[in-house]
């Protein structure tokens, strides 16, 4: 297992999308209002040209607003939700539009390293992925990696893990029903690859009954 407290965020971030145009940026007052590792990730994110997350949005102190008594900081294109304590700003929370809150294991430092390597494994500049993978597959796709120790999301579903080296990412999850109520597939998995060369994906083309995207 990979202790995410070895991983720092600028080198991470630097060996997956290149170095930062910037040397450092000068935070606008209206983050200073913010929890001290929301307000290091939006300064660090602004020394690259590029997006770093994708698949979800950090939002401005402007957008920001309270649901259920928690900050909510970034959403994604469905109704996903997450939220930090205004009392206890170290705690991070998951929820939905229209549902309830649920407390993360992960201080608001570590999910901000989980979710910077989540959304490399799709925003990487090669990447690999497929819907319904056989499970008896998977060993095969995460032999060459090494689990990380993150706390468990709920988001997209329960049981994603993430598996790296230096080259790849890979997170590994339940694969979704075809048909309501979108329960988990049994059997498969989907798994999202990404990585920082081209070459460092063809061991993939190996993996048998596996249609890559």
């Amino acid at each position: 297992m990979i202790d995410p407290s070895s991983i720092e965020l600028h080198q991470f971030l630097a060996a997956w999308y290149g170095p930062p145009l910037s040397q450092g940026v000068t935070t606008s007052r209206e983050y200073l209002a913010l929890p001290e590792p929301l307000q290091g990730w939006h300064a660090l994110e602004a020394r690259w040209p590029q997006p770093l997350v994708r698949n979800k949005k950090f939002l401005t102190p402007g957008e920001m607003a309270i649901k259920g008594g928690k900050v909510v900081f970034m959403t994604d294109p469905g109704d996903a939700l997450w939220g930090f304590d205004p009392i206890r700003p170290d705690t991070v929370y998951e929820g939905r539009l229209y549902g309830e809150w649920k407390r993360l294991t992960e201080t608001l430092a570590e999910f901000l390293v989980h979710n910077a390597i989540n959304e490399a494994a799709s925003n990487a500049p090669h990447t690999k992925s497929c819907e319904s993978v056989k499970n008896e597959h998977v060993n095969q796709i995460i032999s060459p990696l090494t689990e990380v120790a993150f706390g468990e999301w709920h988001w997209p579903r329960p049981g994603h893990r993430i598996f790296m080296s230096d080259e790849v990412i890979a997170d590994v999850g339940p694969a979704m029903e075809d048909h309501e109520p979108w329960g988990d597939k049994p059997g498969y998995s989907e798994v999202q690859v990404g990585a920082t060369n081209a070459s460092a994906l063809t061991y993939l083309e190996d993996v048998p009954d596996t249609e890559w995207y």
